[in-house]
């Protein structure tokens, strides 16, 4: 066998295994780790198989469910989480964006000590509270936090604690007492950053009406906390909640439909240029891990559209996987953000291809690329979407060529119009007109198709073995006559 193959192998028995260690019974975990060093070994001994080759890949599917293991910290008296259930008094300090909503504000605490005997204590780990909207925090104060830590728990049929865990939380507080001990003590990168951003939306809040100034935030920023109620529910029936989320398929898109302005350039210097602004847009949003998980997915699937270099291109991606993978195994099983990136881009590489032999469509405004971009990443991604929501949305399609091509418009203009405004700000009004035209029609063309009859439906029924049965015939229909190349 190849080395190469056994590599990529290797790297998908790894995962395997962080899949199969994250439906272990946590306290039976190393009977069961044996159970599966056993079987193959006895396996290799009955059959006599090449035991090399095999060894190698169950030592890393092994050492995936060790690595997802202990990717938990251990809950000893020096972590916050030791006291879950307890009413404490400790001080921290706001370690990530500070996540200010319409109706509350949700800050993450790094915990650094608390009174405890007589005497400060150190600890850490993170935590996450819930406070009202106001008064305003910002990243790198220090705060004393008094209030009830709570273990996250499943909340209806959303598993909270999941969630929370791959940032590495496992405390909550609801409504603590705060008392301000510094301000501006963050890191200066991340502190300006943050700084920046917040400059931004508040000033295309001065640019636009609402719900406008939102709508243009979350597509430049990624920011989702002033968009009304019903505009997210006609963005969710539609299925064009990834246009303001942060996602490589959404980075993907576009880019690809930016690099059309640059059609007359050369194409190395379109891919400069379109790399070039990844950059920038990741480190703008913030540089969070989610983000720059984003924008290597977001580039790899722009290379591969490029390039065309399907069999380089996998390799990179699943090298890309392991490796995001070993940083932090509960990324993929409990990222649904980050399923959807991996398996949308694998839609790019391979599924756009063979739909373009068969949807014939004309290529007016990016229409046909646009389409083609959208049904490739849903082919391979609405069945994890399934699982984890339970809706369809049935117009997707339609929605995404009506919305698509105004995306980059609405961007565009938007930063010409912030920049405009800095310089002067009745330009910056005359630049945003474009833009606030472009986010009037994304907004109606939105609702227009979330009125359809039957735009939405419930699928309650997908489950994981339907998942293997649907994967495992779209591979076939993938790699079916697939030569290298």
């Amino acid at each position: 066998m190849p080395h190469s193959k056994i590599t990529i192998l290797s790297m998908l028995c790894f995962l395997s295994g962080v899949i199969l260690a994250s439906n272990f019974d946590q306290k039976f975990f190393y009977l069961q780790i044996l159970f599966f060093i056993l079987c193959p070994l006895t396996f290799i001994i009955c059959f006599k198989l090449k035991t090399k080759i095999f060894l190698i890949f169950y030592i890393f599917l092994i050492l995936g469910s060790f690595c997802f293991k202990y990717s938990f910290p251990n809950f000893n008296e020096n972590h916050i989480s030791f006291y879950n259930g307890q009413k404490i008094t400790f001080q921290g300090r706001i370690c990530k964006e500070v996540d200010a909503r319409r109706d509350q504000t949700k800050l993450t605490i790094c915990a650094e000590n608390f009174f405890h005997n007589q005497k400060y204590k150190k600890l850490k780990g993170l935590v996450l509270i819930s406070i009202p909207r106001y008064p305003e925090y910002r990243y790198g104060d220090i705060l004393e936090i008094s209030g009830e830590l709570i273990k996250p728990e499943i909340i209806e049929d959303f598993a909270y604690d999941k969630y929370l865990a791959r940032y590495k939380i496992y405390s909550v507080i609801y409504s603590p007492q705060i008392k301000n001990l510094h301000k501006n003590k963050g890191d200066f990168f991340y502190k300006n950053i943050f700084e920046f951003k917040k400059y931004v939306e508040n000033r295309l809040n001065q640019l636009f009406p609402e719900p406008h100034a939102s709508f243009e935030a979350g597509l430049i920023t990624g920011s989702r906390k002033g968009i009304p109620d019903n505009l997210m529910q006609d963005f969710n029936t539609t299925g064009l909640t990834h246009i303001i989320a942060i996602s490589g398929y959404n980075i993907t898109l576009v880019i690809v439909l930016i690099s059309g302005l640059l059609s007359f350039l050369h194409r190395k210097t379109q891919i400069i240029c379109s790399s070039i602004t990844i950059i920038v847009f990741v480190i703008f949003v913030g540089a969070s891990a989610a983000v720059i998980r984003a924008g290597i997915m977001g580039v790899i699937g722009l290379l591969a559209i490029w390039f065309g270099r399907k069999s380089v291109i996998a390799i990179t991606l699943i090298f890309t996987a392991f490796l995001m993978t070993l940083l932090n195994p509960k990324i993929l099983v409990y990222d649904v953000g980050f399923q959807l990136s991996f398996l949308a881009t694998i839609g790019l590489i391979y599924a756009s291809p063979k739909l373009g032999k068969i949807l014939k469509l004309p290529n007016i405004l990016g229409i046909r690329e646009s389409f083609l971009m959208t049904m490739s990443a849903q082919v391979t991604a609405v069945p994890i979407i399934l699982l984890n929501f339970g809706r369809l949305s049935l117009i997707s399609p339609l929605a995404n060529i009506l919305v698509a091509p105004l995306i980059p418009i609405a961007m565009m203009f938007g930063a010409f119009a912030f920049l405009g405004s800095i310089l002067n700000f009745t330009l910056g009004k005359i630049l945003s007109l474009p833009a606030f035209l472009s986010l009037e029609l994304m907004m109606k063309f939105t609702h227009f198709c979330a009125q359809i009859p039957y735009a939405s439906i419930n699928v309650p029924w997908v489950n994981e073995i339907i998942l293997v049965i649907y994967y495992a015939g779209l591979c076939f229909w993938l790699f079916k006559g697939e030569k290298n190349n």
